[in-house]
């Protein structure tokens, strides 16, 4: 969906699951693989619950989630599965530009789920979720969560150099850290000790992840897989598998065989 153009430079997607028969909804599982974005979670139906593994299926972890959070997955696979009646209103937003609607830093959303009730406050998030709830159509819903983000939108103020590394990183993470920082006029030291500060990790991660969801962009869009180390900047198709299974933790080819 189309974001108003104040919230354009902070909000990248947003989504709305919308399944109110339970058997049709239990049906369902949803797999989030690692992200740059921080992502909002507001159920307004039934809470789903989640699994995240790293590896083999023996290193799973169980947990159910918070009815409204924020979160980064930075690393493995992450599946929620609904446990009744779905609905979910899904954001999620630009790193560079997070920090204007959650008020911190990236880095302490990195593979936690904090409530958006301790961001935004229990009553305003309450208030939201009614609205959500008794909205008959998505555009409805999106609707009252845009003015919800707007409304906690804070002053754009003006852009750190670790924002214009996340945003060029984003659109090109083949960049090395010292034509990053060339680019900015920093030093490769102030720039890393700065973005690892913001984002709780190095620019060279960060673009590692941005490259990791181009490379299953691209094979959602029929790529095969040389195509895509190729035109991703990998030296080769075992490079792409290596670097792919060291941060989501199984393979691209053993990925798309899991079930959806």
């Amino acid at each position: 969906m189309d974001t108003s153009s104040a919230l354009r430079d902070v909000v990248d997607t947003m989504a709305d699951w919308d399944v109110a028969a339970p058997h049709q909804a239990r049906a369902l599982s949803f797999k989030f693989t690692p992200s740059y974005g921080l992502h909002l979670v507001v159920h307004y139906r039934t809470p789903m619950c989640s699994t995240k593994q790293f590896g083999s299926p023996l290193s799973l972890h169980h947990q159910c989630q918070r009815r409204h959070f924020a979160t980064i997955l930075e690393a493995g696979i992450a599946t929620s599965l609904p446990c009744g009646p779905l609905g979910m209103i899904w954001v999620r937003l630009k790193p560079e530009a997070a920090m204007r609607l959650m008020g911190e830093r990236p880095r302490y959303f990195l593979g936690a789920g904090i409530g958006l009730d301790d961001i935004f406050g229990a009553r305003r998030v309450a208030l939201l979720t009614e609205k959500l709830s008794e909205a008959a159509t998505s555009a409805e819903r999106f609707s009252h969560m845009r003015a919800f983000l707007l409304s906690s939108l804070r002053p754009n103020r003006a852009e750190s150099i670790v924002s214009r590394a996340a945003a060029l990183l984003r659109r090109d993470p083949c960049l090395r850290v010292r034509q990053l920082a060339t680019r900015l006029d920093v030093s490769e030291r102030h720039l890393c000790r700065n973005f690892g500060a913001m984002f709780g990790m190095g620019p060279k991660q960060f673009a590692r992840i941005a490259r990791i969801e181009r490379v299953l962009s691209a094979w959602a869009q029929g790529a095969t897989w040389a195509d895509i180390a190729y035109a991703n900047g990998f030296t080769d198709q075992a490079h792409m598998i290596n670097d792919f299974t060291a941060i989501v933790g199984v393979s691209p080819a053993e990925l798309v065989r899991m079930p959806i």
